[in-house]
């Protein structure tokens, strides 16, 4: 395996990470702050559940005023949390649309909480809960690969057929591309991979695939999905090829 990776994705950590992860999982569709979520797992454990989910909620109808502390409307989302109810799943869901910024991220993590223990419930095993930092959709998790070009930046037509290249190659590993930029030196490819599919089998079949007519491509790839990288990231993974 050619790979340049400037990020934290190793694949033999995530190889291990699979074997002990659920069957069921929720993959994020963006990065949690990890200080916050352990802050909320402490505080959850401290919580004394509320029995009836409709007091709750009643409860949570006054998360809006003023009258409330930020630790006494932490401590309801919290308890909406561990209700695992679709009534309480449904009312974080709305309210993470428009909830004050202090409360964005407790506020996500509760709603995943709620989804996780709600599944739990429904498939009578434990639901992970899986967070990266280009997050994911469904059972996908997002990733941004980057490939050399070789010579001058492909042309319309070549740019069209490219991007069919990619769709083929991620259909058949059952995969989803989002978005592919072209630059004069590179190829930038954001992509979607199931959890359990290793994402440098993808990225190597496309370079083999794209190669067959004209070698258009490096070898060498770099892929993360950590972050989305910067252009002067990309120029550092460039200037080690040459």
């Amino acid at each position: 395996m050619s790979d340049l990776n400037l990020f934290d994705d190793d694949e033999d950590d995530l190889t291990d990470f699979l074997e002990i992860i659920p069957e069921q999982f929720i993959v994020t569709e963006e990065e949690l702050d990890q200080e916050v979520y352990a802050q909320f797992m402490a505080e959850l454990e401290d919580l004394e559940p509320e029995a009836d989910c409709a007091v709750l909620l009643g409860q949570a109808q006054e998360l809006s005023s003023e009258a409330l502390s930020l630790t006494q409307k932490k401590n309801i989302l919290g308890q909406l949390a561990i209700q695992g109810a679709a009534e309480a799943c449904q009312f974080l869901q709305q309210y993470c649309s428009n909830c004050e910024p202090d409360l964005e991220q407790w506020a996500k993590i509760a709603l995943y909480e709620c989804q996780m223990h709600m599944e739990t419930d429904l498939f009578d095993e434990p639901v992970g809960l899986v967070s990266s930092g280009l997050g994911g959709e469904g059972e996908w998790l997002r990733y941004i690969f980057v490939l050399a070009l070789q010579g001058e930046c492909p042309a319309e037509e070549q740019q069209q057929d490219i991007e069919g290249t990619l769709g083929r190659v991620c259909r058949q590993n059952h995969s989803k591309v989002e978005q592919v930029q072209f630059s004069p030196s590179y190829l930038s490819v954001r992509i979607l991979v199931p959890l359990d599919e290793a994402v440098g089998e993808v990225v190597e079949e496309v370079i083999v695939q794209l190669n067959q007519r004209d070698g258009r491509v490096r070898e060498e790839y770099m892929v993360t999905n950590v972050a989305v990288p910067s252009e002067e990231e990309i120029q550092a993974f460039l200037n080690d090829l040459q």
